[in-house]
């Protein structure tokens, strides 16, 4: 692994708690890395430095910047640490690693996903818009509430651009769409992810399923849950990948 040294250029808040970095690369220049890799910052803490793992939510064919969706966590040693940068702080970040990256260009592609684990997810889907990747893409994406929706107009924007590109918001916590303008309702349902799931994809292709790759990433207990909800339906293990923090 290679020591990035870098310059923060934005911290963006997203919502209450989730925000999104933007780091320049200074020494190396710039980064060769798999959609859906992650980097380590390591945060010192008395005499030694614990290592905090946090995927890379930019596309990579940036290569002079790249850019973290972090949940930041009152109390959180790293949370911490990086709701105390100012812009043009210096920062060292080790990396690429990880091994949950894009795999078969032959299938389309399911992604499953809750809160900032959308991130390498997004930097999959920047992949493929600008790939040869004909295949449909679809994102199911779980929070708890309306009000912790971030960069929906970019999804939106991928979506009326490329018809290979489907999107469903899953709200878990909502009892009704009310929140929502009428015309952005049909990106959101009610309920967890395999929720959505099941309306959208189940109810089309039942004798299907294997049929397509499937990228879970989330908290371990909501990624082993999906694991355990598709193999339930009948998919494949070969046919679903995943990442958990």
């Amino acid at each position: 692994m290679i020591d990035f040294k870098t310059k923060l250029l934005l911290k963006k808040p997203l919502t209450k708690k989730a925000f999104l970095f933007r780091f320049l690369l200074l020494e190396p220049p710039t980064i060769e890395f798999q959609a859906g890799q992650y980097l380590i910052l390591k945060v010192k803490k008395n005499d030694s430095f614990i290592p905090r793992l946090y995927s890379i939510a930019s596309s990579p064919f940036e290569k002079n910047s790249f850019e973290l969706l972090v949940e930041l966590v009152e109390g959180g040693l790293a949370s911490t640490y990086l709701s105390r940068l100012q812009q043009n702080n210096e920062v060292v970040f080790s990396g690429p690693a990880g091994f949950f990256t894009l795999k078969n260009d032959q299938k389309p592609i399911i992604f499953l996903t809750t809160g900032t684990g959308i991130a390498p997810c997004r930097s999959m889907i920047y992949q493929l818009q600008k790939s040869d990747f004909d295949k449909k893409v679809y994102l199911f994406w779980g929070t708890r509430f309306f009000d912790e929706v971030y960069l929906f107009d970019e999804w939106k924007n991928i979506a009326e651009k490329n018809p290979n590109f489907s999107f469903k918001i899953c709200l878990s916590r909502e009892e009704n769409l009310d929140k929502i303008d009428k015309e952005n309702q049909k990106y959101f349902a009610l309920g967890h992810v395999n929720d959505g799931f099941e309306k959208q994809i189940i109810a089309q292709n039942l004798t299907q399923l294997n049929n397509f790759d499937y990228y879970l990433c989330g908290s371990r207990q909501v990624v082993e849950s999906l694991k355990t909800y598709l193999e339930q339906k009948g998919v494949n293990k070969e046919n679903i990948y995943f990442e958990r923090f």
